[in-house]
């Protein structure tokens, strides 16, 4: 699919006429079959999805560089989908899952994401459901086969921090990212026109400054409000912005002041690069604004009262349970099998014979506690911090690696 794109004169206001056809082409790229980034619309609209009727394969394929190096994971693929139909009894219905295995790989083949360290597909094509996603993080490798998309793996890859807008601006052509860290999608373009080549002798020079600038002010509007329509179509946190100074200074100037403290320092690359490039030279930027923003987050949760603040697995997992966590934070590398409750839904250290919360002996063990914590702090929509940055880290060492403020 291509690019969407609107294409703006030197005579163009921003008026409801454009803005609307922003937003037509907007929901075009976000509906894109192709290899998505993850956003909360997607998690949002995979989590609504029920098919009781014909069970959906959610597929996670980790895609590192060995991996991606001679087409090895089909080494992988192959694996994950002969256990899988191993375990389908009924004749029809395997082959009607080989074929969802066999469209799954005749994608891969065609083309693997070009950035990111793993792969998720979710399908079933009784009900039309065909979703690719690209993911930043490994994700352990699975095949699953439920009436729901199993999304559990992918709260891992949500965070506060780090959903960012890229902006590429130049006066002939300006080009808008969404992005996580270390990947990046182009979802919008602007075409605008050469100023100063459309001005001709017959015009005093001092009379083509006053036009230039009066144009120039007008395109950044536009690409202003541009950014403004990205960021909210696609959930974005940060706006990092990359252009000749006059006209990115003129395009910040020009976003909604709540907008303006969303953007992010300043990085270089070139208007013509591809998204590797895009990535590679946003990269520092964005991992300074996520260290600073945990590290901010951290420090809060420590200088908070005990009365709005919770440190350690069980204190957290029972403001969970009460619904009390505002935003949970939690360190990206810890892991740990715990317990849930069947009936309450309570997380709990370890397996029990019985659940504290409500007495029920419903109690089964489950491979990652904290995974559940996320899903349900996500649930509760609460804010999730995964401390990812050494900083971070060390501020939650003393402390323990899950920490939650709560509700007041």
């Amino acid at each position: 699919m291509s690019t969407p794109s609107v294409s703006v004169s030197v005579h163009d206001a921003y008026t409801p006429e454009i803005r609307d056809r922003i937003l037509e082409r907007l929901r075009a790229s976000m509906e894109d079959t192709t290899y998505a980034i993850l956003t909360p619309a997607h998690l949002r609209a995979l989590a609504a999805i029920d098919s009781p009727d014909a069970p959906v394969l959610s597929l996670y394929l980790q895609l590192s560089p060995d991996r991606r190096a001679r087409g090895a994971w089909q080494t992988a693929f192959s694996s994950l989908s002969t256990a899988t139909l191993k375990r389908i009894g009924d004749r029809r219905d395997r082959r009607a899952m080989k074929d969802e295995f066999d469209r799954i790989e005749q994608s891969l083949q065609a083309e693997l994401p070009a950035l990111g360290r793993g792969v998720v597909f979710f399908t079933c094509r009784p009900i039309g459901l065909w979703r690719q996603i690209a993911v930043s993080v490994p994700l352990p490798d699975g095949a699953h086969l439920s009436a729901r998309p199993y999304v559990r793996p992918l709260v891992r890859t949500r965070d506060e921090h780090d959903r960012f807008v890229l902006g590429l601006l130049s006066q002939e052509r300006s080009r808008f990212f969404i992005s996580q860290i270390g990947q990046v999608k182009e979802v919008f373009r602007v075409k605008g026109q050469h100023l100063r080549g459309m001005l001709t002798d017959r015009v005093a020079r001092d009379r083509r400054d006053v036009l230039v600038t009066e144009a120039e002010k007008r395109e950044a509007r536009v690409l202003a409000h541009v950014a403004e329509l990205v960021l909210a179509q696609f959930e974005g946190r940060y706006l990092l912005v990359s252009g000749p100074p006059q006209l990115r200074s003129a395009t910040i100037e020009s976003l909604a002041k709540d907008v303006q403290q969303r953007v992010g320092g300043e990085f270089t690359v070139d208007i013509q690069a591809g998204p590797s490039a895009v990535a590679v030279a946003a990269e520092p930027e964005q991992r300074a604004i996520e260290e600073r923003e945990e590290v901010a987050t951290v420090g809060r949760m420590i200088e908070a009262s005990p009365k709005v603040s919770m440190w350690g697995i069980r204190p957290t997992l029972d403001a969970l349970y009460q619904h009390r966590v505002m935003t949970l934070a939690v360190d990206d590398i810890f892991g740990k099998p715990g317990a849930r409750c069947g009936e309450c839904g309570r997380l709990l250290e370890a397996i029990s014979h019985y659940c504290p919360g409500c007495g029920s002996n419903a109690v089964e063990a489950v491979e990652d506690m904290v995974e559940m914590a996320i899903e349900q702090a996500l649930e509760q929509r609460a804010a999730l911090e995964l401390v990812r940055s050494g900083a971070a880290r060390r501020l939650m060492s003393e402390r323990g690696p899950m920490a939650a403020l709560l509700r007041g």
